[in-house]
């Protein structure tokens, strides 16, 4: 159940003291984003609530404003990077409902023939059919391999800090595990640290026992995927935009590395906000996060949604914030550089569930329409909220786990074809989720 009586924010976290969002006033957003001194603020992933100085998820309430945005160009090249993505993995499927037991291959009992008199020029020919018929069936086997999806689960979760820094019993991990699996879940974004202003990461005296819960997480349950979750707050009241510096860059590639080969963690989750459109020094964060980690492993991001898309035929949030909206080749760019995007379809400030709906599906659709293009590789999850209302951005009567679901059944729908990059959803987060929950997202994702 939820505890309400610990506070969604912590006071020593840097970007509480926000100001109020202004309303729109019905004029057209400047083409660039805000200037400095604009207090035009987009949420992403929220804060969890730690009590602990030391324990602190980061999140923000919404980015700063950022000048230092390069122009636009064109996605960087495919055909690297989707290689790589390509021998990871097969083209994901839409709505992938657990395991499937591969295809069982009977043999034929061996059987004792009469010895037949054949000439020499038949034997030859009798080999050649047969070797043609062995490499057909070889082929047809492979084919029914390779087209079985993965026995992956298909959703995802965040875990905070009473799992990750506070040592959880073997039979608290054990209850953890079955619990994910009974809701459908087979990726886990488990809280590491965050980058400060000093440019040192916090709760490292923890992270001995980040590497311990990694390991006894993966004893239970084998077949998730557990990503390391990483923070970088780019810019708020009192840190200076630092995306752009090479120093910071290199810093994230660094603990990213540290976190797979001394942590035990598939890949990492990186929160990385604000990032506004086209941001190029983001795009560089990825490749030298991926030149660290390498080709095969894991790489996830959090991905703002298009906020208020004012072109799409859809509900727009009151707060009108440029740069919020990814162009399409932009996303494409990031695309080709990661192997999950997992979009903060939530906290949109819009005031009904059916306002809430469309505009999620929208986030699907734009998003899936735009990864296809590339082809196979990188694999959509799209954030479902479940914590407190933090008014204006997010409302629980508005945005909730049932809602989210029907947006996200009707983007599948808008997306037609492009539907099979989507892999599922993204449960922001297991601190918050009470069991009322739990259960209205199961009645939500298994309706017929």
């Amino acid at each position: 159940m939820r505890d309400d009586s610990r506070p969604p924010y912590d006071d020593d976290y840097p970007g509480d003291d926000l100001p109020e969002l202004p309303e729109d006033d019905g004029a057209a957003p400047p083409a660039s984003p805000p200037d400095a001194d604009d207090d035009a603020r987009t949420p992403l992933v929220t804060r969890s609530p730690f009590d602990d100085e030391d324990d602190t998820p980061p999140a923000f309430s919404g980015p700063p404003p950022v000048t230092r945005v390069a122009p636009g160009e064109p996605p960087a090249p495919m055909s690297r990077a989707r290689e790589r993505q390509r021998r990871r993995r097969q083209a994901p499927m839409a709505q992938q409902r657990g395991p499937r037991p591969p295809r069982q291959i009977q043999r034929p009992e061996r059987m004792k023939l009469p010895q037949i008199q054949i000439p020499r020029v038949s034997r030859t020919l009798i080999a050649a059919i047969g070797a043609l018929v062995l490499i057909a069936l070889i082929v047809i086997v492979l084919g029914r391999v390779r087209n079985n999806p993965s026995s992956a689960q298909p959703n995802a979760v965040w875990l905070g800090t009473e799992w990750t820094y506070d040592q959880p019993g073997a039979e608290q991990i054990a209850a953890l595990a079955e619990r994910l699996r009974r809701h459908e879940i087979g990726t886990v974004y488990a809280w590491v640290s965050w980058l400060q202003s000093d440019s040192t990461w916090r709760g490292s005296t923890n992270f001995g026992n980040v590497a311990a819960f990694v390991s006894q997480f993966r004893t239970a349950y084998p077949d998730a995927e557990i990503l390391g979750w990483v923070s970088l707050p780019v810019e708020d009241s009192t840190i200076s935009y630092r995306l752009d510096d090479a120093a910071v860059r290199q810093s994230v590639a660094e603990f990213s590395q540290r976190v797979v080969s001394e942590m035990g963690f598939d890949g990492v989750f990186l929160n990385v906000e604000p990032v506004w459109n086209n941001n190029q020094d983001f795009l560089d964060l990825l490749r030298e996060v991926r030149t660290a980690l390498g080709p095969n492993t894991t790489i996830s991001a959090a991905i703002p949604p298009d906020w208020s898309p004012l072109d799409a035929d859809i509900p727009v949030p009151p707060l009108i914030v440029p740069g919020t909206v990814w162009e399409r080749t932009y996303k494409q760019s990031v695309s080709l550089l990661v192997d999950e995007m997992v979009i903060m379809s939530y906290n949109s400030g819009l005031s009904t569930a059916a306002d809430y709906q469309l505009w999620f599906a929208h986030q699907v659709a734009a998003y899936a329409e735009a990864v296809s293009e590339l082809g196979e590789g990188t694999v959509l999850l799209f954030g479902l909220p479940t914590y407190d209302e933090a008014l204006p951005g997010h409302d629980p009567k508005v945005e909730n786990v049932t809602s989210g679901v029907g947006g996200y059944r009707l983007g599948l729908q808008q997306a037609g074809d492009a539907a099979g990059w989507v892999r599922g959803v993204a449960i922001y987060a297991d601190w918050t989720t009470s069991e009322d929950e739990w259960q209205a997202f199961d009645r939500a994702w298994n309706a017929p």
